[in-house]
């Protein structure tokens, strides 16, 4: 008898031990940007010499979160109610195959903004994809801002995720004359927020020949939480949206968004009842008055992850579309239907004219 009690004593002891010592390990190496920060742009590895000053009203878009190459259709996810944590390498591999065929059709795209983007990561086998998509997209330039940077992740328990470094990625035929990293409100509970992304804007500026600036906004905007961190986050975005459009500029933001847009039915494409708050709610339709939402409302982008993609199961909505400053007009928005083939989400692209 006391040889188990022993023994269970033992058990306990070592699982408060880890437990320590992952909070303090989470505790010390805590990703902590600050609220502004410069972002480097690495010129295009083609040799292309881009303008300093663009000369064209007319420009091109691309928004596409990539689940980190690991979330294409043959998988679910434990964070979305499924099982998966680490994806199979062959899947990962098999994905970013396909990615880089999408974006090599695409590579006339003027702005290519990504969300989901791994560098180092153990989910994604470690895989440098920000560096092999600018080696797709060798004629235009990329920036690389961090999102989620965690040393060790140590859950689940049973499977833990590891080392993350991930973010967003812009590509641009064009030179932005400032690139910065701002830091959006986080989630605050205890202990996820040592684990957690500490989501941005990644803002790009480019000087146009009329005296104005284009700015170009790529965004991943908070998912999981009761939608308090989402409006914070966003009332941050609004200020910066507001200022620049006072000042006569252009304003493009374009991302996963992680609510559905103000008008669109969110049971368009609902097969079987969705309950997930997650997937149910609309964007503010009065976020600022005289802009505009846009998406195409024919194609959804994002499929929920509780089960691999079924066509005739799996509930699929819109939460990745742009919404620009009342003074551009668009003139093409199209989704493109892979059938969540290489990512839980679909890219959107976009034709704008500068008025």
């Amino acid at each position: 008898m006391k040889q188990v009690l022993l023994l269970i004593g033992l058990a306990v002891l070592a699982a408060i031990l880890y437990i320590g010592g992952m909070l303090l390990l989470g505790a010390i190496t805590k990703f902590r940007p600050a609220p502004i920060e410069t972002a480097e742009t690495i010129a295009a590895k083609s040799g292309v010499s881009t303008a300093a000053v663009l000369n064209d009203s007319s420009f091109t878009f691309m928004i596409w979160n990539l689940g980190y190459a690991g979330l294409g259709k043959e998988v679910d996810f434990f964070y979305d109610g499924g099982k998966m944590v680490t994806p199979p390498k062959e899947h990962v591999l098999k994905n970013m195959v396909g990615i880089k065929k999408i974006l090599d059709e695409n590579k006339d795209v003027d702005f290519v903004l990504l969300q989901e983007v791994d560098r180092d990561s153990k989910r994604s086998y470690h895989i440098d994809e920000a560096a092999q998509f600018a080696e797709v997209l060798s004629d235009h330039n990329y920036t690389f801002v961090t999102n989620y940077k965690v040393t060790y992740l140590p859950f689940p328990f049973t499977d833990p995720m590891g080392k993350i470094l991930s973010g967003l990625q812009t590509l641009s035929k064009y030179t932005p004359v400032e690139s910065k990293r701002i830091a959006l409100p986080g989630i605050k509970d205890f202990p996820r927020k040592l684990f957690y992304l500490e989501r941005c804007l990644l803002e790009q500026r480019y000087k146009l020949a009329n005296g104005k600036d284009l700015i170009v906004i790529n965004t991943h905007f908070e998912a999981y939480d009761d939608g308090s961190v989402k409006k914070e986050q966003m009332a941050l975005a609004k200020k910066i949206l507001e200022g620049e459009y006072a000042k006569g500029n252009y304003v493009v933001l374009g991302g996963d968004w992680n609510i559905a847009p103000p008008a669109f039915n969110v049971h368009t494409w609902e097969k079987v009842k969705e309950d997930d708050s997650l997937y149910l709610r609309n964007n503010d339709p009065n976020y600022i008055s005289g802009w505009n939402y846009y998406y195409d409302s024919t194609t959804a982008t994002n499929r929920k992850n509780k089960y691999p993609f079924d066509s005739n199961t799996t509930f699929t909505t819109i939460l990745d579309y742009y919404f620009t400053s009342p003074n551009i007009e668009v003139e093409e928005i199209r989704g493109k239907n892979l059938g969540f083939d290489f990512s839980d989400h679909q890219p959107v692209r976009m034709k704008i004219r500068l008025k």
